[in-house]
């Protein structure tokens, strides 16, 4: 009788997090590509078994990575997706065809990978679900898979593939612990992941990461296209529902509609149209029709999501200082009412930066902490950093700092509760700062 789903969950989080072991290693990664190599060489190589797209980036690669899938998923193409971390539902790291891995075959693979696993092997807990996810897509005989990366990509687990095509999403400062304190430092860690001759799509970048992705494309020889430049990515209508776009190749753009709200996710979607054209070219049988029809179908939990309304309830995972600036800029195009924030992030990242972005424009923030996560910041460090914010901005007088109201709530569903009970139906309530967060709410929200 296989491992019951619990048993498999317990199996897999017995070995050590790499990135938590870094942390209490001040930032050293211990890690390499070494053991994933020997494990997958004793699992038969399955990562060969199928074509594969590989998606590095620090904001915009799980969208991108839905997108992708589903242009692929509309050709007709059986389809593995494997992202870290997951919103919900740990299943949602592994998916054929958008949908998570079931209980009960996780619960039978990875008692098969017990056979020739040793507890003691020195893998990490994100090798052992990358080595899982490679042979779950092989043992289903997928047809292609979209393989996000964990974290940075030069020692990430999911580097040892051999892509059909290789994807760079927005690069900004994130993980600067582990990744290195420049934009181009983390650059040069994310387009470690291009691999010779293989072509690469970049979004838009700051010219201090573009120049690292330009190198490294010329170093291998791999063809490089650049949203922005090489392709037409313009927005022509935000909506609460969706938006339309000019997207395509330099005097080739048409227009599109993207069915996943916010501007920022326009760019992702050039990318991943980008990415199926090259896809198409190396021989998967993905049409036109069928990029198109993936942009509009494409449904992505936990970015941008619109909850059912009024008034108007927007979830978002973003957590650093970039990607909080594009959630604000997107809510300002979409909503123009008050605007109430729970927010809650974890303790290594830049908390007064993104306190920055949302206290001037909110006027109601409820701080708060995800339940079970050692990494998190407390509710006293986020009002101490807020109340600090307010005070200085008072006394310079900024009109904000003497509006705002400033509230705390021990977890995410009373954070929730606590700001419905407030919420008029012409304003806005926004949950971000983390993907703990947002998943967090998004139950307590269903409940």
């Amino acid at each position: 009788m296989a491992l019951s789903y619990q048993q498999a969950l317990h199996y897999i989080h017995s070995f050590d997090d790499p990135y938590l072991a870094a942390i209490r290693n001040h930032g050293r990664q211990t890690w390499g590509l070494d053991p994933i190599r020997a494990l997958l060489a004793t699992l038969g190589e399955p990562q060969q078994a199928y074509p594969v797209i590989h998606v590095a980036g620090t904001k915009g690669k799980g969208s991108t990575c839905a997108f992708i899938t589903q242009g692929l998923i509309e050709a007709g193409l059986k389809v593995g997706l494997y992202i870290s971390p997951h919103l919900q539902d740990w299943r949602e790291r592994i998916q054929i065809n958008r949908q998570p891995i079931p209980e009960d075959d996780l619960g039978q693979i990875v008692e098969d990978l017990q056979s020739v696993v040793r507890p003691q092997s020195g893998l990490s807990a994100f090798e052992i679900t990358t080595a899982l996810a490679f042979w779950y897509f092989a043992r289903q005989s997928c047809q292609a898979a979209v393989i996000e990366v964990g974290l940075g990509g030069r020692l990430d687990a999911t580097n040892v593939v051999n892509p059909l095509v290789t994807a760079i999403t927005s690069i900004s400062l994130d993980h600067m612990q582990l990744l290195g304190d420049t934009l181009g430092q983390i650059a040069a860690e994310k387009a470690a992941i291009i691999k010779p001759g293989v072509p690469v799509i970049s979004a838009p970048q700051a010219s201090e990461a573009l120049e690292v992705v330009e190198k490294r494309a010329q170093e291998t020889g791999s063809p490089l296209t650049v949203i922005g430049r090489d392709w037409r990515c313009e927005t022509l209508d935000l909506s609460l529902q969706g938006s339309w776009a000019l997207i395509g190749p330099q005097g080739h753009a048409q227009k599109v509609a993207v069915g996943l709200p916010g501007g920022f996710q326009i760019e992702n979607a050039a990318v991943a149209m980008a990415v199926l054209e090259e896809a198409q070219r190396a021989g998967l049988p993905v049409r036109e029709a069928d990029r198109l029809a993936g942009l509009i179908r494409t449904h992505w939990p936990g970015r941008f999501e619109m909850m059912p309304g009024p008034p108007l309830v927007v979830i978002d995972s973003a957590h650093n200082t970039y990607s909080i600036q594009r959630l604000v800029e997107s809510l300002q195009e979409l909503h123009h009412g008050p605007l109430t924030f729970i927010f809650g992030c974890m303790a290594d990242k830049d908390i007064v930066g993104m306190l920055r972005t949302i206290l001037p424009v909110a006027r109601r923030v409820i701080l708060t902490r995800a339940t079970g996560y050692e990494r998190a910041a407390s509710v006293h460090e986020l009002m101490t950093q807020a109340a600090r914010l307010v005070s200085t901005a008072q006394q310079n007088g900024e009109d904000w700092a003497s509006t705002i109201e400033l509230e705390t709530a021990p977890d995410v569903a009373g954070a929730v509760r606590q700001a419905l009970s407030g919420l008029q139906e012409h304003e806005a309530l926004c949950i971000a700062g983390s993907l703990a967060i947002a998943g967090e709410a998004r139950t307590a929200l269903a409940s």
